[in-house]
């Protein structure tokens, strides 16, 4: 398949479905490089294992990986504008680590829809079993929408913030796992409402890194945890 054929299939599923899959796009050898960044994370070296904001201010590579063009190509190609970098986060998701709740982007960061996109990169093979990602295809059409306050009845291994609210529509949505081989990349809509799955497994993680974009220029809310700032991409 050219690579048009690859970049159209792409952006059609994202305009469908509110996401898209694309398999292979960082080696092995490239994603445990990534891995041996992330264990220079405090978190990682505290032994709390906790998710990582915006590591890419503590370990500038991964500002490399954010701006490779195999990724930027095909985010350029779903947005309204030319990419720059938002936010950056990396989850370890240790055995027993609970999912994130059901929650759109664009709830936290409020920029025009069509000028942000996120791009989760599977550092390891991902299954249901070990915290896949829960997408609801369609229901990137959705405006912002409010939340609800839910139980917590454990944080293990998860920021508090990431499961202490969930977003409410009145549109029954189908909840699919998406499973991701080692290298993938999962493109999603800034309105599609998606969750994980809790790590049920005892000996796997679930290492992700999460890049956000936004076009150049538009309008975000920085946010009182996260602190987003734009920054150029730079390989």
């Amino acid at each position: 398949m050219s690579d048009r054929h690859h970049l159209d299939r792409v952006q059609r599923e994202y305009r469908d479905q509110g996401f898209s899959v694309v398999e292979g796009l960082f080696s092995a050898e490239e994603c445990l490089a990534i891995q041996k960044i992330a264990e220079r994370l405090p978190s990682f070296v505290s032994g709390s294992l906790l998710p990582a904001m915006n590591p890419h201010r503590q370990q500038p590579e991964l500002v490399g990986t954010m701006a490779d063009e195999r990724v930027v190509s095909i985010v350029r190609h779903l947005m309204d504008g030319t990419p720059v970098g938002l936010q950056t986060q990396y989850f370890f998701c240790r055995p027993g680590t609970r999912g994130f709740s059901a929650h759109q982007d664009n709830y936290y960061v409020r920029a025009p829809q069509d000028k942000f996109v996120s791009a989760w990169l599977a550092l390891e093979d991902v299954t249901s079993e070990n915290g896949a990602l829960i997408v609801q295809p369609g229901s990137h059409r959705e405006p912002v929408l409010e939340v609800r306050d839910i139980p917590q009845p454990s944080t293990f291994g998860q920021d508090p913030n990431h499961n202490r609210q969930e977003c409410v529509t009145d549109t029954t949505y189908p909840k699919v796992s998406v499973p991701v081989r080692q290298g993938g990349v999962v493109f999603l809509h800034s309105h599609v409402i998606h969750a994980s799955n809790d790590n049920v497994t005892t000996s796997r993680f679930r290492r992700v890194l999460l890049m956000t974009y936004l076009a150049e220029g538009a309008d975000f809310r920085p946010g009182f945890i996260a602190q987003r700032q734009t920054f150029v991409l730079t390989a």
